[in-house]
């Protein structure tokens, strides 16, 4: 019998499992970005395996960016809703954030 190709998922935990030594020479700070950067790419697993011609790594960037591309997007819109002559303290965006 023929080997069963690994599924996009095994194979992005395998790339997450190789990127552990990279992980833990990161900071505190760094390592809670990697990981919400690592979930961010789980979050598109499925769509990265209806595009089997893409790398691993470029699907998994790709994921990535898309989800950072919509974080972008939603806080354009955020701006663009601000009432104008409105200051926000730095305080008050970090509490409005808390919410």
């Amino acid at each position: 019998m023929g080997r069963t190709v690994p599924t996009f998922r095994n194979l992005l935990e395998e790339i997450i499992q190789e990127l552990s030594v990279f992980r833990r020479a990161l900071r505190g700070e760094d390592k809670t970005a990697f990981d919400d950067l690592m979930s961010k790419a789980r979050e598109h697993a499925s769509s990265c395996t209806v595009a089997p011609a893409l790398e691993p790594m470029d699907a998994v960037f790709l994921s990535i960016l898309i989800e950072q591309q919509k974080e972008l997007n939603l806080l354009r819109e955020e701006v663009l809703h601000v009432p104008s002559g409105h200051q926000v303290r730095p305080e008050e965006e970090y509490d409005n954030k808390m919410d």
